[in-house]
């Protein structure tokens, strides 16, 4: 089995919860999915890489870029144990749409306290000023911006948050006109699907990344030298920006540097992942690096499908998700933020996981999709969990599978995991740990890739 070895001798049973598949297939057949029909608010803030990223997929990210992209990544985790602290989170990746606005556009908040928005981001230089947000950190700002006017629960007061060089530098964002904010997203929909249509991109901003790496500019296909600068005139008028002293402090108490990676939901399923991640081992250039571009067919599909779920009578409320997320049987890191109500049964609130899946067949669901389920389950001491797939080439068939876990067996197995991680990283020695999945064993880049080396000694030794 791929993912967390003992899972399935943990279930009880598989159903199909035929229910909450019609509610579900109801909701996403009324709904088409053609390109762009949502955008991102990434999109929105780099019109430019947009319309190359999906005119010219075959282009892949330079490494720099791409490790950046990693490094961002796992320091995210780790400001998420931090905000996670504080008095009034409420949640971190939170998925935001403009369906309430008549806006096609959908993103992922960083964090949340209260109904504030929170955007954090990673950079390096020694000292970061109120000026800089205007002159070099505008794209950063604008993203928390209309991330806020996405937000349902909307505040006028929101944050970013910077980690620069040791420090943090924490701004309050006071928005004294909502409008500004949704017209320029407006105009900005208009000009990337315009832009699409037309095959011309002469009226777009210039881009963000522009003499920064930019994968188009070195493959000679951009023209961004020719485009205009962005014009701040729109969010001057529409915000007051103030430093945030104690929210400065609170962050700054933690030590970056003595901070170690706790473990998290998917390191029982890539224990050897993490043992790498820990370490610090070395990654190298992946032959297979990232494409320019990810799938967006696939993840219109998925953001219509957690507003579906969000917007339904399967929703939870905050404090509902606050009490479930109380409860951390295995002491890993970690906000559960796909809860749903089991209409069917009132008092039942369970985890889910939603995949996008492109294949033709239904009958046989990969192993790792139990395995996240089955830690989120045990974690949360909750018996039963959804697992929710939408099949995109069966005319985007939904198809909701019931879990039920004997959750005695189910904990004990993840605590005995746990403990295997911890042994692995005290004494150096990986090889006890389950290997990863195939299919990211062909993707890894660690240098010294645990599974890979096994691999090969049993092929030299057979």
């Amino acid at each position: 089995m791929h993912g967390l070895r003992g899972v399935k001798e943990a279930i009880i049973s598989d159903n199909i919860n035929h229910n909450i598949t019609k509610i579900l297939e109801d909701s996403i057949k009324k709904k088409t999915f053609d390109v762009p029909d949502y955008l991102y608010v990434t999109d929105l803030i780099n019109p430019v890489n947009s319309y190359y990223s999906r005119k010219y997929k075959e282009i892949e990210i330079g490494n720099d870029i791409y490790l950046r992209m990693k490094l961002g990544e796992e320091y995210h985790f780790m400001a998420r144990g931090w905000f996670e602290q504080m008095d009034g989170f409420s949640g971190y990746e939170i998925p935001v749409n403009g369906s309430h606005l008549n806006l096609n556009v959908v993103g992922r908040i960083d964090f949340m306290i209260n109904n504030s928005v929170i955007e954090f981001k990673l950079k390096s230089r020694e000292n970061i000023e109120i000026e800089d947000l205007y002159k070099d950190y505008l794209s950063d700002l604008e993203q928390l911006l209309f991330y806020s006017v996405l937000n349902k629960n909307y505040s006028d007061i929101n944050y970013l948050v910077f980690y620069s060089s040791g420090n943090f530098y924490a701004y309050k964002i006071h928005i004294k006109n909502r409008d500004n904010i949704i017209n320029e997203m407006v105009y900005r929909i208009d000009l990337i699907k315009r832009g699409l249509y037309n095959d011309d991109i002469s009226n777009f901003p210039r881009c963000t990344y522009f003499t920064h790496g930019c994968p188009f500019q070195e493959n000679n296909v951009c023209n961004c030298s020719k485009l205009k600068l962005k014009d701040d005139k729109w969010i001057i008028n529409s915000i007051n920006i103030s430093e945030d002293g104690e929210l400065e402090n609170s962050l700054n108490n933690y030590s970056i540097e003595n901070t170690r990676l706790d473990i998290r939901n998917i390191d029982l399923i890539y224990p050897r992942r993490y043992y790498h991640r820990i370490r610090n081992d070395r990654e190298i250039q992946a032959e297979n690096r990232l494409k320019s571009t990810f799938n967006y067919d696939k993840n219109n599909i998925k953001f219509f499908m957690m507003d579906a779920i969000e917007t339904s009578a399967l929703a939870i409320s905050s404090q509902e998700y606050a009490l479930k997320n109380s409860v951390n049987t295995l002491g890993l890191s970690g906000y559960e933020k796909y809860l749903i109500k089991n209409i069917y049964d009132e008092t039942s609130i369970v985890p889910y996981i939603l995949k996008i899946n492109n294949s033709v067949y239904t009958s046989n669901i990969p192993d790792t999709y139990y395995s996240e389920l089955a830690v989120i389950c045990a974690k949360r001491n909750i018996n039963s969990g959804l697992i929710i797939i939408v099949y995109p080439k069966l005319n985007n068939s939904v198809i909701v599978h019931e879990i039920i876990f004997n959750n005695e067996k189910l904990i004990n197995l993840c605590l005995t995991k746990i403990e295997d991680i911890k042994s692995a990283v005290k004494n150096s020695y990986p090889y006890k740990l389950d290997m990863c999945p195939q299919f990211t064993i062909n993707s890894c880049n660690i240098e010294n890739c645990s599974c890979k080396m096994e691999i090969y000694k049993n092929l030299k030794n057979s």
